[in-house]
C-alpha cells in the first residue's frame, strides 16, 4: 500500500524526524512517503499559520491522489485543511488530532492534550468539542515550548511533558495523556515508561490506523460532508 504523510509547515528537520521514526513502524509492505510543503509556514501554532499551510498542502494531496495514493495523513495536530482534503481526495484522509481523540477515547476513562503553547488551549478545546470528543476530555494543558522547540530540544520538552502530564494525572484524573504536536513524535515509549499511563503519539497511531484501514477497504464517506468540490 502506497501511504503519503504529509507536514502542513516546512521545517524540513521536523519532517525528517518524523519520517525516520515513522519508517522503523511501517509495515514491510508499506510505500511510506513523508514530505513537506515547501510554501508553507516554518510551524503551524496559529489560526494564521493554519490558514497558510492549507494551499499547498491540498496541492499536494491532489497530486499523490492522481499518483495512486491508497492513504493520506495530515501531521499536524491543528489538522489543517481535514475537511477539504476529504472533499479532494479518493484515497482515505486521516487527521492526527481527529484520530487520536477518538483512540484515546477507547483506552481510558478521560485523555489530557498536551499542547506546545498557552495561546493554543482554546483552538484545542473548540477542536475537541468538532469532532464530538469532549465527553471523554480531562483538560487542555500546555507545555510553554514552540512548536520548532518539540523537535529541536527533546530534553527540555520531555522534562515538561512528565510535569505537565503528571498534573493533569492528579488534578484532572487523566488516564490517557495525547502528545499534541507532530513535533513530538517518537516521544510516547519515554514518557509512558515514566508515568506509567497510556501516552499517545499521534502521528505513529495514525499511521498504524490507516494501515488497517485500507488493509479492510474503508476510506471517508463521498457523499454529504465529503463530496468532491462542484466546479465553478
Amino acid at each position: 500500500m502506497k501511504i503519503l504523510v504529509v507536514n502542513p509547515n516546512s521545517s524540513a528537520e521536523m519532517t525528517e524526524s518524523m519520517a525516520k521514526v515513522l519508517d522503523g513502524i511501517r509495515r514491510p509492505d508499506t510505500e511510506l512517503s513523508v514530505v513537506a510543503t515547501a510554501d508553507g509556514p516554518v510551524s503551524v501554532q496559529s489560526a494564521r499559520d493554519v490558514a497558510l499551510s492549507i494551499p499547498p498542502m491540498l496541492k499536494i494531496i491532489e497530486q499523490a491522489n492522481r499518483d495512486g495514493v491508497d492513504a493520506v495523513i495530515i501531521a499536524c495536530f491543528s489538522d489543517p485543511g481535514l475537511e477539504a482534503a476529504k472533499e479532494v481526495s479518493s484515497a482515505l484522509v486521516l487527521g492526527i488530532q481527529e484520530t487520536s481523540l477518538h483512540v484515546a477515547a477507547l483506552l481510558g476513562h478521560k485523555y489530557t492534550i498536551l499542547t506546545p503553547l498557552a495561546s493554543r488551549i482554546a483552538s484545542k478545546e473548540q477542536d475537541v468539542r468538532r469532532f464530538k470528543a469532549e465527553e471523554a476530555c480531562a483538560s487542555v494543558r500546555a507545555l510553554g515550548v514552540t512548536v520548532l522547540e518539540t523537535e529541536a530540544d527533546p530534553a527540555k520538552t520531555k522534562k515538561r511533558i512528565f510535569e505537565v502530564a503528571r498534573a493533569a494525572m492528579e488534578e484532572d484524573g487523566a488516564e490517557v495523556m495525547i502528545l499534541g504536536c507532530a513535533g513530538m513524535t517518537g516521544y510516547a515509549e519515554d514518557v509512558e515508561r515514566e508515568l506509567g499511563i497510556v501516552v499517545l503519539d499521534p502521528t505513529s497511531l495514525t499511521l498504524k490506523v490507516a494501515e488497517g484501514l485500507v488493509d479492510l477497504g474503508i476510506h471517508h464517506c463521498k457523499h454529504g460532508l465529503y463530496a468532491p468540490p462542484v466546479a465553478a
